[in-house]
């Protein structure tokens, strides 16, 4: 049970969800490839010890591949959801971040997007609740559809005429 269903209150009912877009991956997965790949350099182009090769092979493995443990952890508790009265965000396990606006309380979102971002579905959304306070939320997936799904709950509200 995660966050979200946690924090329903009696009768409200989820109309949209998502995460974070797994291309939070990019950079590290990158990173780790670089690293895997100087190892194989460093092991196929000198003559070493068994040890010496096994022990480059256990700090590549550690430092490339677990260096995604932590962006992992990230988007697995990520949740972004909109209920049929409130805008529910919680990012994070250690550190945590969380959102909960009222419906009626969101002056605007915002989305912005690059044309990568459009490509593949992401972008960093911008909530701005009654008061000017501003929740910016990067690499969000399907950002548009939880700004239409917030329009469609209130399209009275002053989000829906900020586009």
């Amino acid at each position: 049970m995660g966050y979200i269903e946690k924090h329903l209150a009696p009768g409200e009912q989820v109309v949209f969800r998502t995460r974070l877009h797994p291309v939070i991956f990019a950079g590290t997965a990158a990173f780790a490839a670089f690293v895997l790949g100087a190892v194989a350099l460093i092991v196929s182009r000198n003559e070493l010890a068994p040890r010496t090769v096994a022990l480059l092979w256990l700090a590549g493995v550690l430092v490339g591949p677990g260096s995604l443990l932590p962006l992992y952890v990230r988007w697995q508790t990520s949740e972004f959801a909109v209920t049929d009265r409130r805008v529910l965000v919680k990012v994070g396990l250690l550190s945590v971040h969380t959102l909960e606006v009222l419906l009626p309380k969101v002056e605007a979102i915002g989305v912005d997007q690059t044309i990568g971002g459009r490509l593949l579905g992401y972008g960093t959304l911008r909530i701005v609740g009654t008061g000017g306070t501003v929740e910016e939320f990067a690499r969000v997936a399907r950002p548009q559809a939880l700004r239409e799904a917030v329009v469609r709950q209130d399209p009275r509200s002053s989000a829906a005429r900020v586009r």
